[in-house]
Formats: C-alpha cells, structure tokens, sequence
C-alpha cells in the first residue's frame, strides 16, 4: 500500500508541476509572439520568436496533455461504453489504460531514440541543442505513463482508496 501512495503523491505532484510550467510556457508564448509583432511594426523583426514559440508550443503540449490525462479530460466517446454493465465497464477503462501506457512506453523508447539521432543538431535560430527540445517527448510521455499507473491503481479494488478522476468506477 506504501507503494500506492507513493505513486499517487508522485502523480500528484508531477501534476501539480506541469500546470505550473504549462502556464509558464504558455505565457511565454504569448509574450514572444506579442513582442514579434510590435517588433515587425515599429523596430526590426526578431528572429528568434517564431522558433521559439514553436519550441514552447511543443513542451506545452506535452506537459498540457499529461495534465489532461491525469484528469482523464481527453475527449471520448461514452455511448457504447454506457451499453454494458458496471463490470465491463470497468474492465473496459482497465484496457484503455494499459493500451494507453503500452503506448507511452514505446513513445518513451523512441523519443529518447529520436533524441539521440538529433544530439548534434542546433536550432536554425537561436542555435540551442536540439535534445533539449526533443527531450519532452521521452519526459512527457514518462510522466503521462506514471498517471496511467494510478489511474490504473485507482481502478484495482485492492489499492482503491478513492475513485479515479473523471468518473471511474
């Protein structure tokens, strides 16, 4: 049980860190753009903002979507789901999870794959390791594996302690 808990603070936790950093990153994004623009009217064009922005778009992506994962707040379909009993139900969220971390697990096998094909490039701008752009692929999907675990923990009557976020039996 010690286990349980452990991988629930740390689920929480993470969460917790990577709406902060989303926001962070988001905000980023906004100022970049904001300055291009007054930038491109008044003084000269900044040409680092759009690549940039670009890189902040793909680490608040995959830091937004483990947060949304944690919160099962992706969008799906219920209305064939709603057809079975509780059961079956329950079972069928239990496989969407594992399908899902079967999934995170090759996405953290291959970014980290992809990371390292990129370990001597640099950014066309700002001239950046391009590791350290790639490296949220390997991270994000690590930290959406770790919720899918307690996602997984929550639904398991042994280790239930309180029920999964999002209506999960």
């Amino acid at each position: 049980m010690m286990i349980v808990n452990a991988i629930r603070k740390l689920s929480d936790w993470l969460f917790e860190i990577c709406a902060v950093l989303c926001t962070i990153t988001l905000s980023a994004m906004v100022v970049t753009t904001g300055a291009q623009i007054l930038c491109r009217m008044y003084f000269t064009p900044l040409v680092w903002s759009e690549e940039l922005t670009r890189y902040l778009l793909v680490w608040s992506t995959f830091l937004g979507a483990s947060c949304v994962y944690k919160k099962m707040g992706h969008i799906n379909v219920t209305i064939i789901r709603d057809l079975f009993p509780p059961a079956v139900r329950k079972a069928l969220e239990i496989s969407v999870h594992v399908l899902c971390g079967a999934f995170f697990v090759m996405a953290i096998f291959y970014g980290g794959k992809y990371m390292s094909l990129q370990s001597q490039q640099l950014s066309a701008a700002m001239r950046i390791p391009m590791p350290y752009i790639y490296i949220i692929i390997p991270v994000g999907c690590s930290i959406m594996l770790l919720h899918s675990v307690d996602l997984l923990l929550r639904l398991i009557p042994a280790a239930k302690t309180q029920p999964a976020p999002g209506g999960g039996q």
